[in-house]
């Protein structure tokens, strides 16, 4: 199989099945962190399918300093700020399409109340908060990355995290 240095640099060339390739690699990580970035899966694939458009555009110029994957999940954010500052807002979406399925025996009116609680704090963190956290946690990237991904230090971005999780916990307080 074809690492993404090769795959980069055959789009680079025009070869249209190697940014094809880049793009099944990687739209299901980008659509993922659009969703928590935007709350809505219409605006989430809008953001990933301007994300690809705007990287393929760029790909020529691209200085490569940093992964594909990192500098595409950096223009899905940077998609997701604009998206979010363009439109008004929207319901976050159901629990169950965020997060995970909780255990049988949690399910039930207090569980769903809980996660409902959970989106919706999450859903109001501020936009920079919630793209670090939705990078490091849902994402998995670790904070080095993070940091690169969104143009900050490293310091930056665990604060950020840190001040996400803070605010979170703080709102779901009554949950524990």
């Amino acid at each position: 199989m074809t690492d993404d240095a090769h795959l980069v640099a055959a789009a680079r060339e025009g070869s249209l099945d190697a940014f094809d390739e880049l793009v099944r690699r990687h739209q299901d990580r980008a659509y993922r962190l659009a969703l928590r970035l935007t709350g809505d899966p219409h605006d989430a694939q809008d953001v990933v399918q301007d994300a690809f458009v705007q990287a393929w555009g760029a790909l020529r110029t691209w200085r490569g300093e940093a992964a594909f994957t990192t500098w595409l999940h950096r223009i899905v954010v940077n998609r997701a700020s604009n998206a979010r500052r363009d439109r008004r807002p929207t319901e976050p979406l159901p629990p169950h399409e965020l997060l995970p399925q909780v255990e049988a025996a949690e399910r039930g009116a207090l569980a769903s109340a809980r996660r409902e609680a959970a989106v919706r704090a999450v859903a109001e963190l501020p936009f920079e908060q919630r793209s670090a956290l939705a990078l490091h946690y849902f994402a998995d990237f670790p904070l080095a990355e993070v940091a690169r991904i969104l143009g900050i230090t490293e310091g930056a971005a665990k604060v950020r995290v840190h001040r996400a999780r803070r605010s979170l916990a703080r709102r779901l307080e009554d949950w524990r």
